[in-house]
C-alpha cells in the first residue's frame, strides 16, 4: 500500500488514505474536491521522489520497444536522461508565457549539445559533461 497521512497541499484537510499498489486506482469527487491536489500534490510528487531514477530507466525502455514496434512517440519531458536519448528534440522558448511559443532548436540531441544556445542545450550539456562545440 501507498500510505499518504495528513496530506494539506491546497485545500485538503489532513486526508489520510491507503492506496493499493499495482492496481488501477481512480480518484473522483466533484470540480474542487482536492482530487488533483492529492494525486498530482501528493502522491505523484512523492513517487517521482523515490522512483525518480528507476522512473527514467522504464520510460526510456518503454519508449525503445514502442519505436522498435514502428509507432511514432511524442513526450513532454524534463529528465536530461530522456532528453539525452531521444531521436529529436524539439525545444520551444526561449523562455516561459509570452516569452515562450517558438521553436528555438529542433535536432538530434547532439546537435542541441554541439549548436545549441538555449537553457535546455545548457542543462543537457552541463548533464552530459560537455563543452559547447564538442
Amino acid at each position: 500500500m501507498i500510505e499518504v497521512r495528513g496530506a494539506r497541499e491546497n485545500n485538503l484537510a489532513d486526508v489520510s488514505v491507503d492506496i493499493p499498489k499495482r492496481r488501477l486506482t481512480v480518484f473522483t469527487g466533484v470540480s474542487g474536491s482536492g482530487k488533483s491536489s492529492l494525486v498530482f500534490g501528493t502522491v505523484a510528487t512523492e513517487s517521482q521522489r523515490l522512483i525518480n531514477e528507476t522512473y527514467t530507466a522504464f520510460v526510456q525502455s518503454l519508449l525503445d520497444r514502442l519505436v522498435d514496434d514502428g509507432n511514432t512517440v511524442i513526450v513532454i519531458e524534463h529528465h536530461q536522461a530522456v532528453m539525452a536519448h531521444a531521436d529529436w528534440i524539439i525545444d520551444l522558448g526561449p523562455g516561459a508565457g509570452d516569452d515562450g511559443g517558438r521553436v528555438v532548436f529542433a535536432g538530434t540531441p547532439r546537435d542541441l549539445v554541439e549548436n545549441g544556445t538555449s537553457l535546455t542545450a545548457r542543462h543537457l550539456r552541463e548533464y552530459l559533461g560537455a563543452a559547447p562545440g564538442h
